[in-house]
């Protein structure tokens, strides 16, 4: 694994897929398999490179907003540098599982042009009218196409869907059923929609 500056501490991130290929992937996840390879049998089946970061909850906290001096927004800015060292001049996706999905959202609107895909997976709303107040404004900035997953058993359902594709200017919901996912507990995780999260955040790359 390697190690990206982060205020006090380094963010962990580890590269796979196809080493210099013209598309990369930039997966942000939390817990003990934040940067292992979502389902390898599924990535090999791409020509692209996946950057799988490992962020903790402290990354999390708070909207970037103010000047980017919240522990989330600095995690953008620590995002964006590792973004633009590690896929310099390459068309980038992003993807986002759960309490990470926001960032990968936050991340791709302070990118620009650079991120036109984005994925995010079992993400639920903002549950306080100052973090949907706060969020809005940088969904409506946000042009990339984003793919919203949510389904099966987990907390994100229908309503979390719609309140993220309502505000997009390109957003797609997929609700996934739960016979389709093969997760322990019946969430829909980033494992067990990998193929279609990866159709979307990396079009075109799939070898034949």
């Amino acid at each position: 694994m390697s190690l990206a500056p982060w205020l006090d501490g380094e963010l962990g991130y580890r590269s796979f897929g196809t080493p210099g290929a013209p598309r990369a992937v930039f997966v942000l996840r939390t817990g003990d398999i934040a940067t292992t390879d979502p389902d390898a049998r599924v990535t090999s089946g791409f020509d692209v490179r996946i950057v799988a970061v490992g962020l903790d909850a402290p990354e999390l906290e708070d909207p970037p907003v103010f000047g980017g001096q919240t522990p989330a927004g600095l995690t953008v800015e620590a995002l964006k540098a590792l973004l633009e060292r590690e896929a310099p001049g390459a068309t980038v996706g992003v993807v986002g599982e759960r309490s990470a999905g926001p960032i990968a959202l936050y991340l791709a609107a302070a990118m620009g042009e650079v991120v036109d895909r984005v994925a995010i997976v079992g993400v639920q709303s903002p549950t306080d009218a100052l973090s949907r107040d706060l969020r809005t404004p940088l969904l409506d900035d946000l042009a990339a196409d984003v793919l919203v997953v949510v389904g099966g058993e987990g907390p994100a359902g229908h309503g979390d869907a719609a309140w993220y594709v309502d505000r997009l200017r390109s957003g797609t919901a997929e609700i996934v059923h739960p016979d389709e996912i093969g997760s322990v507990n019946g969430e829909v995780t980033l494992t067990s929609v990998w193929a279609r999260v990866l159709a979307h955040v990396a079009p075109g790359t799939e070898r034949r």
